[in-house]
């Protein structure tokens, strides 16, 4: 019996992977994603190093979607573009021992245009890997809340100067087809967000009341110098396919 049910989901995987429609030559993704910041996007805000070394965030998400357009008879390769809201964020209490809260939020509109190699176009499972070039344009805060002199609750809140940088980001997943038009998909992408555009404050840099900026490339202060950081993450995410201008079937004579 056992040896039977075996057999009988072996063939399930065989017809599922086996069984085919026609690539589409256009396909969108609806998604939303979790992210996953890595070193040195990733910090401690309670570690005194890590205020220094890092961007201090802990985790994230994000919503969007995607296009595809694939070319030529095969459609293996496709032309992509992404795009992205991401939502980067880190909530701590007593920060450094200070007895404050702090909340640091880091936001990103991502476009990201690249392109696609697709390894199973007509089956009902589609394996894909990607690259994209990218664009990320930044917002934030920083949030204080402590107590004052008199014991009453304070808020004090920063706003993060718009800032742009321009990286990559590699990318995989799974396309499954559950039916001509709609399907489900499944990936995740590394970023590295600020291969271009670091930036670090210098006799030029004026900034308003309340506003700071991102701090990404190496600079000095005093006869301490603080490294560049890189902004890179992990992104997996879940989705749906809408597929769409499937070639036709040639009519039999």
């Amino acid at each position: 019996m056992k040896k039977l049910s075996a057999l009988v989901i072996v063939f399930a995987l065989m017809f599922a992977i086996g069984s085919s429609y026609a690539q589409p030559q256009l396909t969108f993704h609806i998604k939303g994603a979790y992210n996953l910041p890595l070193p040195d996007l990733k910090g401690d805000l309670n570690d005194s190093a890590d205020n220094i070394n890092t961007l201090g965030i802990k985790n994230g998400f994000g919503f969007g979607a995607d296009g595809k357009y694939y070319l030529g008879k095969k459609r293996n390769v496709g032309i992509t573009l992404d795009l992205m809201y991401n939502m980067f964020m880190n909530n701590e209490d007593t920060v450094n021992n200070l007895g404050r809260d702090v909340k640091n939020k880091l936001n990103a509109f991502t476009v990201g245009l690249g392109v696609e190699y697709a390894f199973m176009p007509k089956g009902k499972v589609n394996p894909f890997i990607g690259v994209e070039f990218t664009g990320h344009f930044f917002s934030g805060s920083f949030e204080f809340t402590g107590l004052d002199t008199a014991g009453n609750s304070t808020t004090q809140t920063y706003d993060m100067k718009s800032a742009s940088r321009f990286g990559a980001a590699l990318g995989f997943g799974l396309d499954f087809m559950l039916s001509k038009g709609i399907g489900v998909v499944v990936g995740a992408k590394y970023h590295l967000a600020n291969l271009i555009g670091k930036e670090a404050p210098d006799s030029t840099t004026t900034l308003n009341a309340n506003e700071y900026m991102l701090i990404d490339k190496e600079y000095t202060v005093g006869t301490t110098t603080i490294s560049s950081k890189n902004i890179s993450y992990i992104q997996p995410y879940l989705g749906l396919s809408i597929y769409l201008n499937q070639p036709k079937k040639k009519a039999k004579k």
